[in-house]
């Protein structure tokens, strides 16, 4: 049986608990970064700008706005159980870049397995939620690109342009995230 995608919108509070969601789990990330000296900002290692919570609630505002309108999110695939497993598989990727990255291609080998072990559980997210998945695997490092460029952070070390070469990896694992938190949050499952 096809599963029916139902859209129940994005109401003031399932948004505010996207950016709720986004500052928390976004700075955290990035926060492993930052203490393995994955990255640096401008402003000094071992810290985080206050703006950053800020700019992680915006991206996963952005991203539920654009995985809803340009994907086919389905009702009952995001429970809170689907979206704190895919949040641990996130984790799991953050930390491998956070302690290998001196190795990027050990990381990136690393990081391409973990997709690989879940191609079944990841061909109908990406098949079904195709230009957002694009969106966040080619968008991420270009807007990280264009950050770097402009003097906010720095990755220690950047195969890829201003970027490390593990990163549309990094993007790429944390497409089934999107998706789940997307349809925990913003899709109604059939009455």
């Amino acid at each position: 049986m096809r599963s029916v995608s139902t859209r129940a919108g994005l109401s003031p509070m399932r948004l505010l608990a996207a950016a709720g969601i986004g500052a928390v789990l976004g700075s955290a990330w990035d926060l492993l970064h930052v203490r393995t000296h994955t990255t640096i900002y401008a402003i000094g290692a071992g810290r985080i700008p206050l703006w950053v919570p800020v700019e992680f609630a915006l991206v996963y505002l952005a991203g539920v706005a654009g995985i809803t309108a340009l994907g086919s999110p389905h009702a009952g695939e995001g429970s809170s159980v689907r979206v704190g497993a895919e949040a641990l598989w996130v984790t799991v990727a953050y930390t491998i870049t956070a302690v290998g990255h001196a190795h990027e291609l050990v990381v990136a080998l690393s990081l391409a397995a973990m997709l690989v072990i879940r191609l079944p559980a990841l061909k109908p997210v990406v098949r079904s939620n195709a230009v957002p998945a694009v969106a966040l695997v080619v968008g991420g490092p270009v807007v990280e690109t264009i950050l770097v460029s402009a003097g906010v952070f720095r990755y220690t070390h950047a195969s890829l342009g201003e970027v490390a070469v593990w990163l549309p990896l990094l993007y790429a694992n944390a497409v089934p995230f999107a998706v789940r938190l997307t349809e925990w949050l913003a899709v109604e499952p059939p009455a």
